[in-house]
Formats: structure tokens, sequence, C-alpha cells
């Protein structure tokens, strides 16, 4: 039989607020440099791809603030897409013996991710302050709207996949494959413009490219935001609702039944 609760009033808010401190501290603990390693992660990828693209290459256009900014987005949807596939997984042991609305185990998963990013941000601040932007309140708004879409896609992504991962263990196979098609298929290291016309209409298919454009256009281009940065946010944003319509619905369904694939 599951225990139940004790009932106390926000009692979901505490619980994901606790398993959001355990989630980011477990994931460091042990970790020499600790919590460290949310920077070098994204700035080592970043420092390896700066050289390897201005000195060999020279195809990086946009400056330093570009390349960063760009994977650290990139960073933020990985680990979240990752963390919300072994969302359930990961805590199996609380979940069979304890009842409470699991989607707080999703979105707490999820939330680390996040917290992960805004950490990260402080170093694209400091990436901003050696090379000034002239960043409006019409661009921040542009950026802010763009990571909630883009939390959003992760949320409603992480509905479907914590279940499939547990009726389907290779999937994460696959999540991981799609990733690396993901990265190579986003502007995250090249401008889209760069790109002959056919791939930029493949490109634009792919909802990460609009949400990105939206970012990057917030902070390093917010004198030039134009309507079409804020419409391809908008299908996004509506594909991200979708998803976690149908994602809830199917992640409330399913995961009661879970307990057999343990």
């Amino acid at each position: 039989m599951y225990k139940e609760l004790a009932p106390r009033k926000f009692y979901f808010i505490d619980l994901l607020t606790e398993f959001v401190k355990t989630d980011f501290r477990l994931r460091y603990k042990g970790s020499i440099l600790g919590f460290i390693w949310i920077i070098i992660k994204p700035f080592a990828l970043y420092s390896i791809l700066y050289i390897v693209w201005s000195s060999v290459f020279k195809t990086v256009e946009g400056g330093k603030l570009f390349l960063f900014l760009g994977i650290i987005l990139n960073t933020f949807f990985n680990d979240g897409i990752n963390m919300g596939l072994l969302a359930l997984t990961n805590k199996a042991n609380i979940i069979l013996k304890i009842n409470f609305p699991r989607e707080i185990v999703l979105v707490s998963s999820t939330l680390v991710a996040l917290i992960n990013f805004i950490i990260n941000l402080g170093v694209v601040a400091i990436f901003a302050l050696l090379n000034p932007t002239d960043i409006s309140l019409t661009g921040l708004l542009l950026f802010v709207c763009s990571i909630v879409t883009l939390y959003l896609l992760i949320v409603g992504s992480s509905y479907f996949l914590s279940i499939f991962n547990i009726i389907f263990r290779d999937i994460r196979h696959i999540v991981e494959l799609v990733l690396q098609v993901l990265f190579w298929v986003t502007p995250i290291l090249y401008h889209i413009e760069q790109l002959p016309l056919q791939f930029q209409k493949i490109v634009l298919l792919n909802p990460l490219t609009h949400v990105f454009l939206a970012a990057r256009a917030g902070i390093l281009d917010s004198s030039h935001i134009t309507y079409t940065y804020w419409q391809g946010l908008l299908w996004v944003f509506v594909l991200a609702m979708l998803l976690n319509i149908t994602g809830y619905y199917y992640f409330s369904a399913r995961v009661r039944k879970i307990a057999e694939y343990f």
C-alpha cells in the first residue's frame, strides 16, 4: 500500500522544493569541483568550438557572446530532456512507496536544468560586460519569452519520454541520437543566413531554431527585433502548450501502471 503524505497546506510546493534541492545536491555530490561543473561543462565546449571554428574554419560571426549563448541554450535543452527522461526511474523507490502527484518528480528534475541555465546566465552577463550590448526592454521580454517557451518544450516532451523510458529502456539511446542531430540542425555555430536557401527551409522546421533566434535577438540585436521573431516563437509556444496538455493526460493515465515495469 502507498503511504499517504501528511496533509499540510501547500505540501505540494514543499515537496517540489525538497525534490529540487535534493536533485541539485545529488548531481554534484562527491565531486571535487561541485557546482562549478555547471559552468565548466558549457564553457569547455564553447572554448573548443570557438578555437576550431574561429581559427580553422573562420566561420564564427557575431562574436563570443553569440556562440556562448547558443551553447548554454543547447545545454539547457539537453540537460532538461535528459533529466526529464530519467525522472521516474531515478525516483522509483519513492514513487512506489509514497502517494503524491507524480508530475512533481518530473517538474523538479527539469527545474534543476533551469537553475543550471540561470547560473550560466551569470557568465553571459560577464561576456556582455566585456562586449557591451544594447539590450532594450523589448529585447529582454523576447528573451524571457524564449526561455519560458524552451522550458515548456522540455516539460511537454518529458511527460512522454519519462513514460517511454520505463516501457522501452533503450529510448535513451534514441534520444541521445536525436539531440546530436538537433545540435547540428539548430543555428548554434552559425547564422541561418549562411546556409543555402533550401537548407534554411529545413532548419526553420526545427522548433529550437525559432527559440534560439528569438533568444539571441533579444540579447544581441534588440534594436532590430522584427515581427518575424515573435511569429516564429508564437508557433513554438503553441506547440509546447499542445505537448504539455496531451503529455499531461498521457502521463497521468500511464504513470499509475508503471509499477509493473520495475
